[in-house]
């Protein structure tokens, strides 16, 4: 499958990879890719989110807020329950990221994909062949993290008041100019 993955798809696979390995991430997740999806601005897909008011910097931004937040399964609604306690979520995380750090448990080399990333890769595929294209780009990948329906995925699309159709339509429009 990913002979069909065009060059700058490949390249938001490796940098998910790499995205997950600097957050201290066990398995790449979709918000992984995502934030390597923001992190070029001349991609198709950014493109078409810039267009919609969602632009990479701050698209990179939100992600890593949100993927912080809801680490290990902990939402805002926790974080403000915390709060309530005097805890500061945010807090609590980086320390524990320092400590793993600090006693060399964070994971080296090659992180393994979570099978929801694995899934978002699943659905690039069933994108790009219901838009009639013969190669998965970074368009077929937003489209299939849109579809996977990740809570950061989705969370970060709901901060630029966006939904998944909105995505869905801008990206069929984009294909449809580019030919």
């Amino acid at each position: 499958m990913f002979e069909r993955f065009t060059r700058n798809a490949r390249a938001v696979v490796v940098g998910a990879q790499q995205a997950a390995a600097r957050a201290g991430a066990r398995e790449v997740r979709p918000a992984h890719l995502l934030e390597s999806l923001a992190a070029t601005d001349s991609t198709l897909a950014m493109r078409v989110l810039a267009d919609l008011g969602a632009v990479g910097e701050e698209v990179r931004r939100v992600v890593r807020g949100l993927t912080r937040r809801y680490a290990d399964g902990l939402d805002a609604e926790d974080a403000e329950a915390l709060k309530l306690l005097g805890i500061d979520l945010d807090d609590v995380i980086s320390r524990i990221d320092r400590d793993l750090d600090a006693g060399g448990l964070l994971p080296q080399g090659r992180t393994r994909f979570a099978r929801e990333s694995k899934k978002v890769l699943e659905l690039s595929l069933r994108e790009a062949i219901a838009l009639g294209d013969a190669f998965i780009g970074t368009e077929h990948v937003l489209l299939g993290l849109v579809r996977q329906g990740d809570h950061v995925v989705l969370e970060t699309l709901k901060a630029f008041d966006l939904a998944p159709d909105d995505v869905r339509r801008a990206v069929a429009e984009a294909d449809r100019r580019a030919g």
